[in-house]
């Protein structure tokens, strides 16, 4: 009991520690990334063992095996995987790299721990039976979720989860592809979005040590082999343009296979707990005729760089690649979608070498120069990240030779990609869920919960109350509803003023009950729902407040329109606070920032006067006339939300917006 108090201080101590000395966390998160990287690759070597009988590459052992063994390999293995993701972790089905998007975008970096080892049993699973998918997807979720429970553990804020979950990410594809730059720049450009300062650093510094705990294991060497390369003459521009375009329709194709896949499964009246197995089973017969579409498929792709598959195999495997690899996924199968990319970027840009070296032996190069800078065409326009594409290319290939085609096919593909799919792989999964991620309106209401958001709940009627009893409520208080709850406490519904003021209920005089006249079905929410799910239930709903019911039945409060958009509010203006803030926006006399339209937003400490009232309490907007954007607490290196309930202590920061006479009259007082 005694240790157990001093773990619980110690945690709380950790958790007082400023941000900027936290610099252990990212690297602890790339080294366990690390770990459960090579973990993971061991059990897949495990599941193909017990599959196919060797861990050597699929092409080496399928021509041995009954037609019957190859077939029933993916079935069994999605036979297995549907109900293991159906009873533990939903979440841990598909790519998995939508779903970090998702929980760093719009979830607070919240990711369930349970998702690292179900993501890692039913990945493994779905490759190593044969699911034609990458395992850099499940490296991906299961790094991040490494991330997430560490920050979660410690009890870190918001903003720091979503970092630690950024830096398994990153660690993640650092150690599948011993490219620790590529690794980063993945988390920074596809996971986060963006570049900025703060996650910079921890991002590299967990990507660079997985790459150390991979290479420690695995050894120090390109992730393919392949042959130098270089431009052999400026008339090959000219073909590699033509390739970046041509890489930029497959990319727009492989996209869009994957969602009209995904409805056709959806479509199909199998149960979606037996869909894994129906489609190995499909896969299983795909794989018996073309045993190239078995799991990774890094034998494939090695012989295409090597520029001896030949032309009219590479033209029979770009197709049936697309197809595995949206079969595999659509039927509810786990791994990731970023190496069957550069499978089929390598089989592209392999049948364009072809053709061209056929047709022009002199002035261009062989056919796996082409297979080298169409891997990266393909991912820079299947995910919509031409810096990482061009960054994985030359750490896994280790040659910089062939630079400049690289940078014209990266370039057109993902130009034309973006023409012809407005959304990637990934954010094209996550907005067939309804999430857009690149509206910032959608992630701030995603991002809170009715939690935040909620006032308290007003004093509720008993069930038994008589009709005299819900007449004078509404006259004592002048709402427009009452809350009702049974004898043990559990909330029942709501009666509106409407109701009682009904004839018929009037004429019945007291033999009207509270529970008699109360609404049992009428729309509710929970404190852990979105706020985007709560403004869903006002558009249902015709009232302009909602209960909040507890996982125990209980009102826990009640929240309106007003508070929801309060929270969108404060948000959009703390957002404009720090981009202001970042690109030197002008200061005025009061040490603030002009935000346009007479707004300033500062910061400012709580005044004296103040302390221990609450926001709700002061009411600085009808005092001072201003707005509290923000709360940085004493203690804590981070911003959130204002708690109009909780009591200001002595060095809050308070982050505020109004005019700048107000916020000048304001400053003096602190």
């Amino acid at each position: 009991m005694k240790l157990g108090r001093h773990a619980a201080a110690l945690v709380e101590a950790w958790r007082r520690v400023d941000a900027t000395r936290l610099a252990l966390l990212p690297g602890l998160t790339g080294l366990l990334t690390g770990v459960a990287a090579i973990g993971f690759v061991e059990l897949l070597n495990l599941v193909q063992f017990f599959a196919i009988g060797s861990t050597h590459h699929p092409l080496d052992v399928l021509p041995g095996l009954a037609w019957y063994h190859v077939v029933l390999a993916p079935a069994i293995g999605g036979l297995i995987v549907g109900p293991l993701l159906r009873i533990l972790a939903p979440e841990a089905a598909g790519h998995g790299v939508p779903e970090v998007i998702e929980a760093v975008t719009v979830g607070g970096g919240q990711i369930r721990r349970r998702v690292a080892l179900v993501k890692s049993v039913a990945s493994a699973l779905t490759i190593g039976s044969g699911g034609s998918l990458g395992r850099e997807g499940p490296i991906v979720q299961i790094g991040a979720a490494v991330g997430s429970a560490v920050g979660q553990i410690l009890r870190l804020p918001a903003e720091q989860l979503r970092t630690l979950a950024a830096c398994g990410a990153a660690a993640g594809i650092a150690a599948v592809f011993n490219a620790p730059i590529a690794g980063a720049f993945f988390a920074l450009e596809v996971i986060t979005g963006n570049f900025a300062m703060p996650a910079f650093g921890p991002v590299i510094l967990a990507s660079v040590l997985g790459t150390v705990v991979s290479r420690a294991y695995f050894g120090d060497h390109p992730a393919f082999i392949v042959q130098p390369y270089e431009l052999e003459s400026l008339w090959e521009i000219g073909t590699y343009a033509a390739l970046g375009i041509l890489c930029g329709i497959v990319g727009a194709v492989f996209i869009g296979a994957i969602g009209r896949m995904e409805q056709w499964a959806a479509s199909t009246p199998i149960p979606r707990i037996w869909r894994p197995a129906a489609g190995g089973l499909l896969l299983g017969f795909l794989i018996l005729v073309v045993p190239d579409l078995y799991g990774v498929g890094y034998g494939t792709m090695d012989a295409a760089l090597s520029g001896t598959t030949p032309w009219h195999w590479l033209a029979l495997l770009l197709p049936l690649k697309i197809l595995a690899t949206s079969l595999t996924l659509a039927s509810g199968g786990s791994g990731g979608v970023f190496i069957p990319a550069l499978y089929i970027g390598a089989v592209t840009g392999g049948l364009v070498g072809s053709g061209v070296h056929a047709l022009l032996p002199s002035v261009t190069a062989g056919a796996g120069a082409y297979a080298l800078v169409g891997m990266a065409g393909v991912l820079s326009a299947a995910t919509h990240s031409p810096i990482t594409a061009m960054i994985l290319l030359f750490e896994m290939s280790g040659d910089y030779q062939i630079i400049l085609p690289v940078m014209i096919v990266v370039t057109l593909s993902t130009a034309v990609g973006r023409s012809l799919a407005e959304d990637s792989l990934y954010t094209a999964a996550l907005r067939r869920r309804g999430i857009l991620v690149d509206r910032r309106e959608d992630q701030i209401m995603r991002r809170h919960r009715v939690g935040e958001a909620m006032r308290p709940a007003p004093q509720a009627l008993s069930s038994d109350a008589p009709m005299a009893d819900l007449v004078r409520h509404f006259l004592e208080r002048g709402d427009a509803a009452a809350y009702v709850e049974d004898e043990a406490g559990r909330y029942v519904g709501v009666v509106s003023m409407h109701r009682i003021l009904d004839r018929e209920v009037r004429d019945l005089g007291d033999l009207v009950r509270a529970r008699d006249v109360a609404e049992t079905n009428a729309l509710r929410v929970s404190p852990g729902d979105t706020l985007a799910a709560c403004m869903d239930r006002f558009v249902l709903s015709e009232r302009d407040e909602l209960p909040v019911v507890d996982a125990d039945g209980r009102l826990a409060g009640v929240i309106s329109r007003r508070d929801v958009l309060g929270v969108y509010n404060s948000e959009l203006l703390r957002h404009e606070f720090l981009a202001a803030r970042t690109a030197d926006g002008e200061t005025d006399r009061a040490g603030g920032i002009r935000l346009g339209d007479g707004v300033t937003i500062a910061r400012v400490p709580a005044p004296t006067s103040l302390l221990g009232r609450s926001l709700r309490d002061a009411d600085l907007r009808a005092t001072h006339g201003l707005t509290v954007v923000a709360v940085q607490c004493v203690g804590e290196s981070q911003d959130r939300l204002p708690d109009p309930e909780r009591p200001l202590a002595a060095g809050d920061i308070l982050l505020v917006a109004g005019t700048p006479e107000h916020l000048t009259e304001f400053s003096r007082r602190a």
